[in-house]
């Protein structure tokens, strides 16, 4: 997987950053929030690596992430809209 899949899949990747590295909490994801570079900071700094060890680990790490298929895509994002619309219905406070 290339770096800007990653990006643009973050949301889904963070499910295999935390499996992969658990010194990583949500607070370090939202603020990586997809850039490399952060990430690489952030993993070097939990975990005591050098910078070059952390960017090995990362680059190693997303060449084993598999792009989802276009099927599965276009199925997380109804299930997105659907979680967009159905907050929206409770926050107006429709019932």
């Amino acid at each position: 997987m290339k770096w800007n899949q990653v990006k643009h899949h973050w949301p889904a990747v963070q499910e295999s950053v935390k499996r992969t590295w658990g010194r990583i909490d949500e607070t370090d994801l939202v603020m990586i929030h997809g850039e490399r570079d952060l990430f690489i900071r952030v993993l070097a700094q939990r975990y005591g690596y050098s910078e070059l060890v952390a960017q090995n680990k990362v680059d190693a790490f997303i060449e084993h992430l598999k792009p989802e298929s276009r099927s599965a895509t276009r199925t997380s994002r109804l299930f997105q809209l659907l979680q967009d619309c159905w907050g929206h219905v409770h926050a107006t406070g429709r019932r």
